[in-house]
């Protein structure tokens, strides 16, 4: 079941400043505020003003230190600090402000409609395929050696099938070992350089895990298929590991722009 959007109102000290829906997502809900709410926002932190987010059962406080601290590293980033269009400290500087850089457009590839084909033991081209993986694939696959895991195959392209099948397996985080095979199954093409990738979906093979057992920083990446590798379209951390599941944040280090055929 899809978890439920977050409701509440954003106050500035006792007045209300409108409702804010956060997104459904549970590792890192979020949402957009409206143009007066970010300027109430960017005002009240550098003051002694208190900004909370209600709800029915909860409100949670904005830390003005943690805020402005964020909020100037961003103009700093931006390079707008002393200008008029500083969020924190604003002057008179009318020095250009360096345009933004452009996010990096991938094309995802085009997919055949050919659903996946699942090997398990027994299957004719089950045995060899999987030494062929493990021979690949070595030491840093150890439940390559244990048991007989299915072999799940993607068709990628008329050249290119993505097999995978399950690779290591820790305390609170698995992987599975990913590779792009010809089309008769007896040749590895290429191998796909993700250490925890552990889901394949529509062209896109998400990986990371969580930092520890309580599930309160984690790490996430996207890479998805362009007709030649899998490439890296987005990845984010949580930071700090802060006590409860989910974590505080999800902080991109990478974004793109996704084109899909």
């Amino acid at each position: 079941k899809a978890p439920q959007p977050l409701k509440g109102s954003l106050y500035l000290n006792d007045k209300n400043l409108g409702e804010i829906t956060l997104s459904g997502d549970d590792v890192a809900p979020k949402a957009r505020l409206s143009p007066a709410q970010s300027e109430a926002v960017s005002k009240a932190v550098v003051g002694s003003d208190k900004i909370t987010f209600r709800t029915d059962k909860t409100t949670w406080t904005l830390s003005n230190e943690g805020a402005n601290a964020v909020l100037l590293k961003m103009d700093d980033y931006q390079g707008r600090v002393g200008t008029p269009t500083a969020l924190i400290k604003r002057g008179k500087d009318q020095k250009t402000i360096p345009a933004p850089a452009a996010k990096p457009v991938i094309h995802a590839a085009a997919l055949p409609d050919t659903p996946p084909r699942v090997l398990k033991a027994g299957d004719g081209e089950y045995s060899a395929l999987r030494r062929l993986l493990a021979e690949k694939a070595g030491d840093d696959c150890d439940r390559m050696s244990e048991g007989e895991n299915e072999i799940t195959l993607y068709p990628l392209d008329s050249s290119h099938t993505l097999a995978e099948t399950a690779c290591w397996l820790a305390a609170y985080n698995s992987a599975n070992y990913y590779a792009i095979l010809s089309p008769d199954l007896k040749t590895i093409a290429a191998t796909v350089d993700i250490e925890d990738g552990y889901d394949y979906s529509d062209g896109t093979i998400e990986s990371g895990g969580r930092g520890r057992g309580l599930g309160d920083c984690f790490s996430l990446t996207r890479h998805t298929w362009d007709g030649k590798r899998f490439v890296t379209t987005y990845s984010a951390g949580s930071g700090q590991c802060k006590g409860f599941p989910g974590g505080a944040w999800e902080l991109p280090t990478r974004v793109t722009t996704v084109q899909k055929p």
